[in-house]
């Protein structure tokens, strides 16, 4: 409401009240939007933008450094075999000098076999495996070696590889690690609560200002006046909580 006051015995000297509570009211507002948009395009360039670790690196020369230990490249759970139908797998591994010999350790699946020489796993498995194969497979070039475990199913092929579950939605999996390595998000928030807050404190000391300048008697009005202003500026760390606790969520759900 727009109340006048006068000043002494003379003509009569009004200020304000809501016109700049509008104004105020009008940029917090936006301030608490601007909060939230960037906190979702924070999210959708994270998702976009490759990380740097997923960059190609420039491969050193071959005189640069010495040759690498031997490493299995192959992954502890193999590729699943169907029962009758065809299986090939190529056993990899990184490092090394010279040529590699291979050697595998366990029982294999009836139907498939393995050739030390060329690390083909290959055939035809008859029936299925009510549990993982376990095997045990070394390489050596000669100077270093390697032992890795290994595991393989064999699934009958009259019955579902999986059971199907219905879709839902889920937010893109950032892993959590390198978001709280770089901290861009939390960054932003930080940064945006920071403008915000400092934006509030200015309108305050503006509206203050005025209000012991406009009037002899305006104690009513400034104690009004700041508690609005601290209503707006609970409202601005309201947003930015909520909007951490969002990114937080996030994160985590990504993570999982």
């Amino acid at each position: 409401m727009r109340r006048g006051m006068r000043r002494g015995g003379g003509g009569g000297m009004e200020f304000g009240g809501s016109g700049e509570d509008s104004f105020v009211a009008v940029v917090v507002t936006k301030l608490t939007g601007a909060l939230l948009f960037i906190l979702l395009l924070t999210m959708v360039i994270m998702v976009l933008v490759p990380k740097a670790t997923d960059l190609p690196q420039t491969a050193p020369s071959a005189g640069d450094a010495p040759p690498k230990a031997i490493e299995i490249a192959t992954p502890e759970q193999l590729p699943e075999a169907i029962a009758g139908r065809s299986y090939t797998l190529a056993l990899a591994a990184r490092g090394g000098n010279g040529p590699l010999r291979w050697s595998l350790d366990g029982t294999l699946p009836e139907g498939l076999t393995f050739d030390p020489k060329t690390a083909l796993l290959e055939g035809v498995p008859k029936k299925g495996t009510s549990e993982p194969s376990s095997l045990v497979v070394r390489v050596s070039d000669g100077r270093d070696r390697a032992v890795k475990a290994i595991q393989l199913v064999v699934f009958e092929s009259n019955r579902p590889l999986s059971t199907p579950s219905a879709w839902k939605p889920a937010l893109p999996p950032i892993p959590l690690r390198a978001w709280l390595e770089q901290g861009f998000g939390f960054l932003v928030l930080l940064l945006v609560y920071s403008v915000g807050m400092n934006v509030v404190r200015g309108l305050e000391r503006w509206s203050l200002g005025r209000l012991t300048t406009d009037s002899a008697d305006s104690e009513g009005f400034v104690k009004s006046a700041r508690g609005r202003f601290f209503r707006y500026r609970l409202l601005v760390r309201s947003a930015t909580i909520a909007a951490a606790l969002t990114l937080g969520v996030w994160l985590w759900k990504g993570s999982a």
